[in-house]
């Protein structure tokens, strides 16, 4: 049996600009391809930034919290089908995050009031319930607990739906999570032109999209999902190839996913050109759309 390289751990993307260190930690391992294929799979949850590590990195880079960026209020009850809960579960848990992490006490009670509805509609209330509306309640005041909570529920949800088997709709709730989580970026770039520190945010999405699909693309959804998300969701490639790249020598290395397989590269920069934001910002909030119009 061949030796493989099964990738342990990698710095998640999004929480650090394009030209922040990023280390890995590799095992040379002797493997079937079913358990490689699964340690890849994992490594590309991991690869793909959390709700809160998401609004944290956005925070911390300047812009004022925006409420027009929140997603739409929309009524639950209309929701039937697990894998658009479960898309709608990651958009909301970002949206979530981002009001929590601005210390917006209304909007935040008024999300999490519907991330419980949606996770009671997917068999979740023995993660998300009543108690963890408590405990946050209690705990209104202090941001760092407040973290702490959303964060572990937010990991414990995915972790659940795992556990259960049900691959698909942990996947539809990260992409829904990285779908807001680029619109609220691309949305405070629009308002903030001059913020190079939220370009560099959106530009190492180019790598995160390609751990997305690979993620998305391991799963059966029913067509309204393929037609409206996963579809436009990879056409997206389009757009982000037109982002220049830039390789800078450096002593550290960084991932590169090229050709279906992982690869040690250096430092790398991107440039955009005018009229790149803006086109992110328009082709995310047409997916964006698509979830009001099309899936709910």
């Amino acid at each position: 049996m061949k030796n493989k390289i099964t990738y342990l751990s990698l710095l998640l993307l999004f929480s650090c600009s394009s030209n922040s260190e990023k280390t890995i930690v590799i095992e040379e391992v002797e493997d079937d391809t079913t358990v490689i294929e699964n340690n890849l799979l994992e490594t590309i949850y991991y690869s793909i930034p959390s709700p809160l590590e998401t609004t944290i990195l956005l925070k911390d880079k300047g812009p004022k919290f925006s409420k027009d960026l929140l997603f739409p209020t929309i009524e639950l009850n209309n929701i039937s089908q697990k894998q658009h809960v479960a898309l709608l579960l990651g958009v909301l848990s970002t949206d979530l995050n981002y009001a929590m992490i601005y210390e917006k006490q209304n909007e935040t009670n008024q999300l999490l009031e519907q991330v419980i509805d949606l996770a009671k509609l997917i068999n979740l209330s023995t993660v998300i319930n009543d108690e963890t509306k408590n405990r946050i309640d209690q705990n209104i005041n202090n941001k760092d607990s407040m973290q702490i909570i959303i964060s572990d529920t937010f990991w414990e949800i995915d972790n659940s739906l795992k556990s259960n088997e049900n691959h698909d709709l942990a996947a539809l709730l990260v992409t829904g999570g990285w779908i807001q989580g680029l619109y609220l970026a691309s949305g405070l770039s629009v308002l903030d032109s001059t913020n190079k520190a939220i370009e560099d945010i959106i530009a190492d999405q180019k790598i995160v999209h390609e751990n997305l699909i690979n993620l998305a693309t391991s799963f059966e959804y029913n067509s309204d999902i393929n037609d409206y998300i996963i579809t436009p969701l990879i056409e997206f490639k389009e757009v982000f190839d037109l982002i220049e790249i830039q390789e800078v020598d450096a002593d550290t290395t960084t991932i590169i996913f090229k050709d279906n397989e992982y690869e040690l590269g250096n430092y790398i920069t991107f440039n955009f050109r005018d009229g790149d934001l803006k086109l992110i910002h328009s082709k995310i909030n047409l997916i964006r759309e698509n979830i009001l119009t099309q899936i709910l």
